[in-house]
């Protein structure tokens, strides 16, 4: 438990949560970008994968209108999962699950 709370307090210290997540929004952009050229994804898998690339987009649009960092920590935790995965992976990822919707902001 205390490395878990010591990695989330290094990555506060060091100011690494928003160039993480800018990194992660760049790839789901090119994974949007070469959707239709993943041969190892089927229809419904694609239809899924854009629907959960659709929700994703949402929050990057969200995380451009963030000013606390509090709330940039709260993302990269919903987002911790997703973050470290290459293009190729995080496309069959969100083609075989869901992603959960969650905003930043109180509807």
């Amino acid at each position: 438990m205390e490395r878990l709370i010591y990695s989330e307090c290094h990555y506060a210290i060091e100011g690494q949560i928003v160039p993480q997540l800018r990194a992660f929004f760049s790839r789901l952009r090119r994974v949007r970008q070469d959707l239709g050229v993943r041969p190892y994804l089927n229809r419904i898998q694609r239809e899924r994968c854009r629907a959960n690339l659709l929700e994703l987009e949402r929050l990057e649009r969200e995380f451009h209108r963030v000013d606390y960092p509090e709330d940039f920590e709260h993302l990269h935790r919903k987002l911790r999962r997703y973050l470290y995965l290459e293009s190729e992976d995080l496309a069959r990822v969100l083609g075989r699950e869901s992603v959960r919707k969650c905003s930043l902001f109180l509807i």
